[in-house]
């Protein structure tokens, strides 16, 4: 008996022992990183720690990010600016095709930075500090709930001209960050001419038939809850053609997340 109580004791001060070692060497790590390999802020380049609040942004350009707060309009995911269920904007659009959307920011100053960034200038480090700044907004359960993350496509052109897609490039990290998987099930069937030169009915035109789900990929999206993940939400044509695909398609329901709203 005494033989096996000792034993049981030496076991859990050593388990301690190596505990209270992890930790410090853990702490120690971190010191050392910091003081000898900063890595730049991709927004206003300053050289800052690697282990940090935020680990991409500095805290001095999260302050300046026009985020979104209080409460969200399920349309477009952007503040509420009445007392209606829906914002003003949001109002005079046709019914969406998803039951609810999350923004992170507004489409300007800082926000614009990060958009173009990431979209046109492969700094794809913003995309890691967007999911930073994401993750805690997607612990709503129509968000956090869902079966998996599909990026809105890009035409095959288009991918080859960038060599990426940044909705893809943004929908991994989050998907990696919420443990839930990315998946491509949508695919950009013909190239479209550029959104921003549209209106809303030229962009809807424009978008008509432009998205399929691969035969392939059907029985990945029958039954599904969804997570539609774009860079920008203005009219949100471009998302409501993708919705009604995967709704078309069998999903049980389709939740959308945008870095900002214009």
């Amino acid at each position: 008996m005494r033989m096996g109580f000792n034993f049981f004791r030496n076991r859990v001060f050593s388990f301690t022992g190596r505990t209270l070692f992890y930790g410090a060497a853990m702490k120690f790590r971190d010191k050392l990183i910091n003081m000898i390999w900063e890595f730049p802020c991709p927004l206003c380049d300053c050289d800052q720690p690697q282990i940090h609040d935020y680990n991409t942004f500095c805290a001095e350009c999260v302050k300046k990010l026009p985020l979104c707060h209080g409460k969200r309009c399920p349309g477009c995911g952007g503040e509420l600016d009445g007392a209606f269920e829906l914002c003003s904007s949001c109002l005079k659009m046709p019914p969406r095709p998803w039951h609810n959307a999350m923004t992170l920011m507004k489409m300007t100053g800082l926000a614009e930075n990060v958009v173009y960034g990431l979209k046109f200038f492969r700094i794809l480090a913003m995309s890691r500090g967007i999911a930073e700044l994401a993750v805690p907004l997607l612990s709503h359960p129509d968000f956090a709930n869902v079966d998996m993350l599909v990026p809105v496509p890009l035409h095959w052109q288009r991918e080859w001209q960038r060599s990426y897609n940044q909705a893809e490039v943004l929908a991994r990290i989050l998907g990696k960050k919420l443990n839930k998987p990315c998946k491509k099930v949508l695919k950009r069937i013909r190239p479209t001419t550029r959104q921003a030169t549209l209106n809303r009915e030229e962009r809807l035109k424009n978008l008509k038939n432009a998205f399929a789900v691969p035969e392939t990929k059907v029985q990945l999206v029958a039954g599904k809850q969804i997570l539609l993940i774009d860079d920008v939400l203005t009219t949100g044509a471009t998302l409501h053609a993708c919705a009604e695909e995967l709704l078309k398609n069998g999903a049980a329901g389709v939740v959308v997340f945008t870095i900002a709203r214009r």
